[in-house]
């Protein structure tokens, strides 16, 4: 499997999402959208269910942390950015792996498990 099994949509402008004001409709594009790029990083990057589980767009945590990286992800890639803006992504990246594996194994969830989030 390689990259070109996922191909990628050509890199936008980058934009930050405010997952809490947007309304269903936009909340299904983005999740779309960031679908996408999951889909494509996990292959690239190596990214097994104990970092982000299938069910990771049912964790609010899990969205907001992705959409987070896809953005730096997307700015680091743009015609003005500085040479050195790929190597933060990849520091940033480090951290978030981190995060998601740490939240991942909160939740409980596995390759084949979803374990809801319990909302107090």
């Amino acid at each position: 499997m390689n990259d070109d099994d996922f191909p990628l949509p050509a890199i936008t402008d980058p934009y930050v999402v405010c997952w809490r004001d947007l309304d269903p409709i936009t909340i299904a594009e983005e999740l779309d959208r960031l679908k996408e790029w999951v889909t494509w990083a996990t292959t690239r990057y190596n990214l097994d269910h104990k970092v982000i589980p299938p069910c990771w767009p049912e964790h609010g945590a899990c969205v907001e942390e992705l959409s987070a990286l896809r953005t730096v992800w997307e700015h680091c890639y743009q015609d003005d950015s500085a040479p050195t803006d790929p190597v933060a992504f990849h520091r940033d990246l480090t951290l978030a792996v981190r995060r998601l594996r740490d939240w991942t194994s909160v939740l409980g969830c596995s390759r084949i498990n979803h374990r809801p989030e319990q909302r107090t």
